[in-house]
Order: C-alpha cells, then sequence, then structure tokens
C-alpha cells in the first residue's frame, strides 16, 4: 500500500508539471541526444558533446581551480575569509577526477593525456599551498585563515572538513603514478597537519578542556568569547560518552562532513597499524582491530540511518525538519557507496555493510520513483512539482552510477536513469563549467515554503562538487572497460 502511494504522489507530481502547473524556471526545453541504436539506453560509457566525462570532468576541474575562495559555496558573493566545506567537497572530487584521468591515460598509453592530468592534481595541490602563503585570499584581500580547529561557532563540522585535503594529498603522494608532482611539504607534514582535525573531531574533552580551547587566542579569531551550556554539554557528553563525534548533530549534512574527514584520515594511515587502537570512551569499546578512522566513520554512518531516516528509504534534513530536502539527502546517496566499497570485504564490518547496503538500495529505489520527467529532482524530492535542484540531483546521479559501477544496482534500470540524469544536467551546465540551479547554503527547518523559497545560485561549489563525482564515476566506469578489453 505504502509502495502505491509513493506512485500515486510521483503521478501527482507529473501531472502539476505540465505548463501553468509549476513553478520552475521558464528554461528551453531539455533535448537529449538522439539515439542512433548504437547504444543502449543504459549504456554508461558513451556520450555526446559536453556530457563526454573524461573531457567534461577537465573542465570542471580547470573551472574549479581558476575560482577564488567561495562565501560558503556562492561565488557571486565576496570570499569567506576561511575555507569551507563545500569548496572542500569540490576540491577532494577534482582530486578524485584527475586521479581516474591519469587512469585513463595510462590504460590507453596516451602521455599527452597522462601529462595533463598530472597537470590537474599539481594545480590542486598548488590550490591548497595557495592558501597558506597568501596568494589565495578572501574577498577582503586578506590572507585566508588556515588553522579552523577550535572555532567557536555552531558549525564546527563544516570547518574541521578543510582537514581532509591535506589528508587525500598524504594518500596518494607517494604513489609513482603521481611522479613529478611538486608537494610543497612532506608526507608527515600534510598528515600531521589533517591528522589533528581527525583527532579533535572524536576525541572526548572535558567541559573545561572545550571551553579553554574555544576562547584561546590561537584560535578565537573573533574574539568572542566562548561559555559552554549545560544544554550542550550534556549533548555533546552523551554523544562523545559513546564513541561518537561531540560535533554529532544530526542533521544529515554533518553525517557526511563528519564521515570524509575520517574516512580521508582512514586512507592515509591504513597502512599503519599503530592507528588501530582508539581512545577510551565511557560507553563503548572498540573491539575490532581495525584503523579507528574507518571504525569511526562506520559507527556514525549507522547512527545517522537509524535516527534521521523517514519513510520509503529517504532521509530527513535533520531530527526536527521532516522534509526530503534534495541536497541533503545527496549526502546520504553519496556517502554511502563511497563507504560501502570501503568496508564490503572486511569480515569485521559484515553486518554494517549488510545493513549500509540495504538502506542504500532503499534509497536508490525511492529516488529512482521520485526521478522527474526531465531526469532529475526537485528541491523536496517528494515533492516533484517543485523546481529542479542541481546539486541534489548530481550527488543522486553519482549514487546511481557508483551503485551500476559496482553492481549493486540493476544496470539496465539504473544505469539508464543515470545517464537519462547525466545528460539532463548538461542542459544546466554553462559553456564555462557553472552548474546553475543550485540551492543556497540552506539551514534546517519544518516548513514547505521554506525550502521552495530559497534561493538558487550558479557555480556554487555545492554543485561543482557533484559534477565532479559524477564525471569521475563515469571515467572509473571507462577505466573499467579498457582494462577489460586489454585483458
Amino acid at each position: 500500500m505504502a509502495k502505491f502511494m509513493t506512485i500515486l504522489s510521483v503521478l501527482a507530481g507529473i501531472f502539476l508539471l505540465m505548463p501553468g502547473c509549476s513553478n520552475e524556471l521558464e528554461l528551453p526545453s531539455y533535448k537529449p541526444p538522439t539515439n542512433t541504436g548504437e547504444t543502449s539506453d543504459s549504456d554508461l560509457l558513451h556520450f555526446e558533446g559536453k556530457a563526454e566525462p573524461v573531457n567534461c570532468g577537465r573542465n570542471l576541474v580547470k573551472r574549479f581551480v581558476e575560482i577564488p575562495n567561495s562565501n560558503w559555496g556562492r561565488i557571486d558573493k565576496s570570499a569567506s575569509s576561511f575555507v569551507t566545506y563545500p569548496d572542500v567537497c569540490a576540491w577532494l572530487g577534482a582530486f578524485w577526477y584527475a586521479e581516474a584521468a591519469v587512469d585513463n591515460a595510462i590504460l590507453k598509453g596516451d602521455d599527452n593525456a597522462r601529462k595533463e592530468a598530472l597537470g590537474l592534481i599539481q594545480s590542486l595541490v598548488d590550490r591548497h599551498e595557495n592558501v597558506f602563503t597568501g596568494k589565495l585570499l578572501s574577498g577582503s584581500g586578506k590572507s585566508l585563515i588556515t588553522d579552523l580547529l577550535w572555532r567557536h561557532e555552531s558549525n564546527r563540522v563544516d570547518y574541521y572538513i578543510w582537514g581532509a585535503v591535506a589528508l587525500h594529498i598524504a594518500s596518494i603522494m607517494d604513489d609513482p603514478k603521481y611522479d613529478g608532482i611538486n608537494w610543497y611539504k612532506s608526507r608527515k607534514d600534510y598528515l600531521d597537519f589533517g591528522l589533528e582535525y581527525a583527532e579533535a573531531q572524536f576525541y572526548p574533552y572535558t567541559r573545561e578542556e572545550f571551553n579553554a580551547r574555544f576562547n584561546s587566542s590561537e584560535y578565537n579569531h573573533t574574539n568572542t568569547k566562548f561559555t559552554m551550556s549545560d544544554g550542550d554539554w550534556n549533548k555533546w557528553k552523551g554523544y562523545m560518552d559513546d564513541g561518537y563525534s561531540w560535533q554529532t548533530r544530526l542533521w544529515i549534512d554533518d553525517m557526511f562532513m563528519i564521515t570524509a574527514l575520517q574516512m580521508q584520515a582512514y586512507q592515509a594511515t591504513k597502512d599503519d597499524a599503530s592507528y588501530n587502537t582508539e581512545v577510551t570512551y565511557p560507553n563503548y569499546t572498540k573491539t575490532n582491530n581495525q584503523n579507528k578512522f574507518l571504525d569511526r566513520a562506520v559507527r556514525e554512518m549507522k547512527l545517522y540511518i537509524e535516527e534521521i531516516q523517514g519513510e520509503g528509504g529517504l532521509y530527513w534534513h535533520s531530527t526536527s525538519a521532516h522534509f526530503f530536502w534534495a541536497r541533503g539527502n545527496g549526502w546520504m546517496a553519496v556517502g554511502m557507496p563511497l563507504m560501502l566499497q570501503l568496508i564490503e570485504d572486511i569480515p569485521d564490518y559484515a553486518a554494517e555493510a549488510a545493513l549500509l547496503k540495504k538502506e542504500y538500495q532503499n534509497m536508490m529505489n525511492a529516488l529512482l520513483l521520485y526521478q522527474k520527467i526531465d531526469g532529475l529532482w526537485a528541491q523536496l524530492i517528494d515533492y516533484t512539482n517543485m523546481w529542479t535542484e542541481t546539486s541534489g540531483s548530481a550527488m543522486f546521479t553519482y549514487a546511481f552510477i557508483k551503485g551500476v559501477q559496482k553492481g549493486w544496482l540493476d544496470e539496465e534500470e539504473y544505469g539508464a536513469a543515470a545517464k537519462k540524469a547525466w545528460n539532463a544536467l548538461m542542459f544546466y551546465l554553462n559553456d564555462n563549467y557553472d552548474i546553475r540551479e543550485v540551492c543556497v547554503g540552506t539551514g534546517a527547518n519544518n516548513s514547505y515554503q521554506w525550502y521552495n523559497d530559497r534561493g538558487r545560485t550558479t557555480g556554487d561549489t555545492h554543485g561543482q562538487a557533484g559534477m565532479l563525482w559524477c564525471a569521475t564515476a563515469l571515467t572509473e566506469i571507462a577505466n573499467d572497460a579498457v582494462a577489460k578489453t586489454a585483458k
């Protein structure tokens, strides 16, 4: 019965998309490439024009490198004085794409393409260094604040993911595929910088330690005195006692920001057994011998799955905002397969991997039901008459592509849906590779009108990140095909 009602809801949404019934912006009709019969609707190897993933990804990375530091993702406002999570997510996506492009060039024996892909990686490493040297400036022309630990604002989790870029650099710099890159710092320097963020995100501090650190002149750049309330302390202590991050808020975005940092810490330390020992928590004892950063990410992901899951496989924005916001669900749609590919073959995580795979497949089924006739998704997923939002749509597209690549999803059904979505996203991609119709940064709110009225922007790094992830996954599929043919 529930599934029948879901289908009725989707059909109602489609009806409301008829002319005169939708609040969608007036845009030219999307016309996908004509299928000549040479490829199937589910083929994720052959694309035309701007949709060709290797070229598209290359241009998306170049665009990311040339834009200034954003203002919480927005490039149409004066830059923030520090690097925040939307830019970091795009940064990671740019690295992942460039690394897939290196593999693509090596598989094809194309030395020029390999040099170009290595150049992209160099530009991303340069951008990281430019934050510290002052070459990448804030909108005021001042150097960016580079140490984002112990900021006193409530959204600390949005700053801590900054450590993930250094950790990613540390995880790849010893690979001979990347010989010739100028890394600027030693692996230990990158590792130590990033691990300070990853460790601080989970360490069980005392109330006195929190107050002292937040008010330290080393970290408190705004000179606003911080005094932790009893309510905050009780909440934070509860999470810490149970082995979760004290930054846990049960907002859907935070699940990705916490797990992404911890998973990057895992990637940088997985070959060092000294990182398998965890600190002591009052109500949680680590019983496996797995890397502690991966273990943290797994248990944090499980907590979010249990606490903010709504009906039919989708997730609330937060425990108090019961709406299926597209980009919020996008963080779950991306986060689950990223983690699943790390743990599915580890026996210690058999139960968690089974849960994760089931919840991921349930979510993908729901997203398939709510995919709009244009191939994308609405700002509120289950209100299909609402305007199309591209950052969440790109994230869902990535989740479909990744599921097909890994064999977790039906290739014909989800491959066709992914291809339709990727081609549709091209309509929103400007000639300079800025994606349009990206919802601005959005706090949780229990109001339909709140989400409907949110501003929309172009080139926002929330959207650029999703596009880069899609280009990466499609390039990886192309690489798999080349490798298979070569055998």
